[in-house]
C-alpha cells in the first residue's frame, strides 16, 4: 500500500499485523524523508505511529473521536485519514496544518496548540453523545508530559468519579515532553514504567503462552501486586489502569486496546514508547533538539539552516543576559518545561541551584514566581508569549494586583511563522495592558535587551520584557555592558512631516518604508509600552502632523488605543492611524503572517501614503 494511495482510515481495516508493521516503517521513513524538507514536529511523531495505526485499526473515526494532546504528534493520522500527498505542503502557507485543523478533515476533532487540553475535551465528548444517545466513544492520546499539567488532572478526577461515562486515555509515556519531565508524577511513571527489557520479555513470553494461562497469570499478579503495593494514582481516580505496554508493538497494542473497547469503566492505557524511534539521531536526543525541528540533513541531524554570521536569536540573547547577569546580582529562574525553547540550557548547567523546570504548568509557575518575590528572591519568568495567556488569572491576582515584582521573558512575541494560530504571540500586550502595575517593554536590539533586562531587576514592579522569534545582530565574544536606561522612547530617525511609531520588529519596516517613500517622518522607538514617554510623545503630537502606530499584536487595548486617550485628553485632534492585528494568523512564513494579516513592507507603504 503506498501512503499515499490511503484516503480513508478504512483503507488499513483489511491489513494483517505484519502489513500494518511494515506500514509503521514505511511511515518513519516517509516523516523522516519529509519533514527533513520542511520542519515540523519529528521525535514525538516517531514514537506515537503504532499508537495512532492502532487506533485507526480498532475504532472507527469519526464516529470514535481521537482526540490528540497539543497535536503536534498527529502527523501519522493526517496520513492515515488521506493526506500524505499534502506533506510537502506542511507548515508552509496555506499549506498543511502542523497540527489538528478542523477545516482539513472531518477526522480532525479536537484543535489545540496548548498542553493539558484532551482530557477535558474527552469528558465533553462523552457527555455529548450521552446527551444525544449518539454511537460512538471517544479516545485521547496524552503524553506524559501533558498528563503532568493541572488541567488534566482536574479532568481525570472528574470523569473518574462519573461511572455513567466510559472513555479511554491513552498514556504516551516517552519520559520526555519537549525537555525532560520532572516532578513527582514523573517518577511515579518511571516506577510504573518498570524495566523495558523486562516489558518486551513479558510480551514475548505473553506470545508463545496458552491464552488461558496468560489470563491466570496477570490476575496472579494483580493480586499480589494490590496486596504488597497501594494503588497506582489512576486507580485511586477511579479508571481501569492498563500497563505498562510496549506501545510500539502494534500487535500488543491493538490487543490492548480491544480489551479497553470491552470495558464498561473509563480506562487508561499506559503506552511507553520510544521518542524518535526508528532515526538514532532523534532517539539519543535526551535535550529535546528534535521535538520541533527545521529542515535538516537526513544523514546527520545537522540542520541546513543557514546561519547568518554575527546574527543571535532574541532567545539566545536574553540567555545570554541572564547568565551575564548574575555577576551583578542574583536571580532565580522559574521555567515551563522550555529550557531548549527559550534556550536556558547553558544557565542551567552554569547554575543549576539557580533554576528550576516545573513542567507544563504555567498557572504553577506564576504563583510560584510571586511567592518566591514576596520572600526576597529576584525572579525571572520566562514564557512564549502564547503561553503565558494560560497563566492570566495567576499573573493578575497573584502579581499584578498586588504590584509583586516578577521580571516575565516574554519570548517569541509577535508573529511566529510556522507554528500557526495557536502559537501566535500577538494576544500579550492587550493581556498585561489589562493588568494593573505591570511594566511591558520590548528592546529593539541587543544592546537595549541586556539595558531593560537591568531596568527591570532594579526597580520594583512586574516588568515585562517581550522579544520576537527573531535573529538580531550580536556579538557573543563582546557582550554588551549592563547600563542604566530611562523610561524615554529614543527617535531612530528625525522628521517633522509625520510621526511614525512602533517597537521592537515593526521599527525596521517603518525605516524600510521611510527610506523607499521618501517622507520626512519622525520614526520613534516606544521601547516603553506602558508606562508610555509622555515627554516624547508630547513634543511629537505638538508637531501637530499625521501620527502612524505600528504594532505587531492584536489591535484591542494597545498602545495605538492609549495614545488615542491621551491625545483625548490633551485636546490633540490630528489624524492619527494604525497598523495591527484583527484576525486569527494561521501558519506560513512570518513575511506570511504579515501579508495575511495585510501588515507587510507593501501594505504598510500604502497606509502611509494615504496619511
Amino acid at each position: 500500500m503506498q501512503l499515499k494511495d490511503i484516503k480513508d482510515p478504512k483503507d488499513i481495516k483489511t491489513l494483517s499485523i505484519k502489513e500494518l508493521e511494515s506500514l509503521s516503517q514505511e511511515i518513519r521513513h516517509f516523516l523522516v524523508d519529509s519533514i527533513s524538507k520542511t520542519g515540523g514536529h519529528l521525535a514525538s511523531n516517531l514514537g506515537a505511529v503504532e499508537l495512532s495505526i492502532a487506533l485507526h485499526y480498532v475504532f472507527e473515526s469519526p464516529k470514535d473521536q481521537f482526540i490528540f494532546d497539543v497535536g503536534h504528534q498527529s502527523y501519522t493520522h493526517k496520513i492515515l485519514t488521506g493526506r500524505a500527498s499534502q506533506f510537502e505542503t506542511l507548515r508552509q502557507h496555506q499549506g498543511l496544518s502542523g497540527y489538528i485543523n478542523y477545516q482539513e478533515s472531518i477526522h480532525d476533532v479536537w484543535e489545540s496548540g496548548h498542553a493539558g487540553t484532551a482530557v477535558s475535551a474527552l469528558h465533553g465528548v462523552l457527555k455529548a453523545k450521552q446527551l444525544k444517545q449518539e454511537a460512538g466513544t471517544a479516545i485521547a492520546l496524552v503524553g506524559d508530559g501533558s498528563i503532568t499539567s493541572g488541567m488534566s488532572f482536574e479532568a481525570l478526577n472528574l470523569l473518574g468519579s462519573d461511572p455513567s461515562l466510559k472513555g479511554i486515555v491513552i498514556l504516551n509515556d516517552n519520559n520526555m515532553s519537549i525537555s525532560k519531565n520532572v516532578g513527582a508524577l514523573s517518577k511515579v511513571l518511571t516506577l510504573l514504567r518498570g524495566n523495558r527489557f523486562l516489558m518486551k520479555l513479558r510480551n514475548g513470553i505473553a506470545r508463545i503462552t496458552p491464552n488461558l494461562l496468560v489470563r491466570v497469570y496477570r490476575r496472579f499478579k494483580r493480586m499480589i501486586k494490590a496486596f504488597f503495593q497501594s494503588g497506582n494514582v489512576f486507580e485511586e481516580l477511579g479508571y481501569v489502569y492498563i500497563g505498562p505496554i510496549d506501545g510500539n508493538d502494534l500487535k500488543t497494542v491493538i490487543k490492548t486496546l480491544k480489551q479497553a473497547q470491552k470495558m464498561k469503566k473509563s480506562v487508561v492505557i499506559h503506552a511507553v514508547t520510544e521518542k524518535g524511534k526508528g532515526y538514532e539521531v532523534a532517539a539519543t536526543d535526551n535535550d529535546g533538539k528534535f521535538h520541533g525541528v527545521g529542515s535538516f540533513d537526513k544523514s546527520t541531524g545537522n540542520p541546513t539552516k543557514i546561519n547568518h554570521h554575527g546574527m543571535t536569536s532574541f532567545s539566545e540573547v536574553i540567555s545570554t543576559a541572564m547568565i551575564a547577569y548574575q555577576h551583578i546580582q542574583k536571580t532565580f529562574v522559574v521555567m515551563p518545561a522550555m529550557l531548549v525553547g527559550t534556550k536556558f540550557e547553558k544557565f542551567y548547567q552554569q547554575f543549576p541551584d539557580r533554576l528550576i523546570d516545573v513542567g507544563i504548568a504555567e498557572e504553577h509557575a506564576a504563583t510560584m514566581a510571586s511567592a518566591l518575590s514576596r520572600n526576597g528572591i529576584q525572579v525571572f519568568l520566562p514564557l512564549y508569549a502564547t503561553f503565558s495567556q494560560r497563566a492570566y488569572d495567576q499573573i493578575m491576582n497573584d502579581i499584578a494586583r498586588s504590584d509583586t515584582k516578577v521580571i516575565f521573558g516574554i519570548d517569541r512575541a509577535g508573529f511566529v511563522g510556522d507554528d500557526g494560530s495557536t502559537h501566535q504571540g500577538l494576544y500579550d500586550v492587550s493581556m498585561f495592558y489589562s493588568m494593573p502595575n505591570v511594566v511591558i517593554t520590548m528592546p529593539y536590539d541587543a544592546k537595549e535587551a541586556f539595558d531593560l533586562l537591568h531596568y527591570g531587576f532594579s526597580q520594583s514592579h512586574p516588568f515585562v520584557i517581550r522579544y520576537p522569534r527573531l535573529e538580531t545582530p550580536f556579538d557573543s565574544n563582546h557582550l554588551p555592558s549592563f547600563d542604566p536606561i530611562t523610561l524615554s522612547w529614543p527617535i531612530l530617525s528625525e522628521g517633522i512631516a509625520q510621526v511614525w511609531i512602533s517597537y521592537g520588529p515593526g521599527l525596521d519596516l517603518l525605516q524600510k518604508a521611510k527610506s523607499t517613500l521618501h517622507i520626512d517622518a519622525r520614526i520613534i522607538n516606544a521601547r516603553f509600552i506602558r508606562p508610555m514617554d509622555l515627554t516624547t510623545l508630547k513634543e511629537a503630537l505638538d508637531l501637530n502632523v499625521p501620527v502612524f502606530v505600528y504594532e505587531e499584536a492584536f489591535g484591542s487595548g494597545t498602545l495605538y488605543h492609549h495614545i488615542l486617550d491621551y491625545m483625548a485628553k490633551e485636546g490633540y485632534h490630528q489624524k492619527i492611524r494604525n497598523m495591527s492585528v484583527k484576525d486569527i494568523i494561521h501558519h506560513g512564513s512570518r513575511t506570511h503572517n504579515q501579508m495575511d494579516a495585510k501588515m507587510d513592507l507593501t501594505a504598510l507603504m500604502e497606509a502611509l501614503k494615504d496619511l
